[in-house]
């Protein structure tokens, strides 16, 4: 399971999508990076379908986020709640709602006010 880690302090606008292996069940996560952190998607295939939120933070301070999965069908979802990460941490959420086609994870993150988001994926 991927997990996801908040950068602390402001995230810079820029990123570059990188592509990891496939895991059983999961299709390929797709990133893109940030100054201080990296934000994942990947899609889960079978039953029940979804999507894995992942953020990597690598730098900065402490800061407080959550998950969003915004699909290209207008489907719209929020995780459990906001949570602090601190540099050096890895966070995860499963959106368990089935095969909503092309969707990207949006980090959002509240200390600063902005937002940052995966590539689309599918499961």
């Amino acid at each position: 399971m991927l997990a996801a880690v908040c950068v602390t302090g402001p995230l810079a606008a820029f990123s570059m999508p990188t592509a990891h292996a496939d895991a059983a069940g999961f299709g390929t996560t797709l990133c893109n990076t940030f100054s201080n952190g990296q934000v994942c998607g990947t899609g889960i295939s079978g039953s029940p379908a979804g999507y894995d939120a992942a953020y990597k933070k690598t730098g900065g301070s402490p800061v407080r986020v959550r998950f969003w999965l915004n699909c290209k069908n207008g489907f719209v979802r929020s995780d459990n709640g906001a949570f602090t990460i601190t540099k050096g941490q890895r966070r995860s959420y499963v959106f368990s709602v089935g095969n909503q086609g092309e969707c990207r994870i949006r980090l959002q993150d509240l200390s600063h006010g902005s937002s940052f988001y995966s590539p689309y994926v599918r499961p």
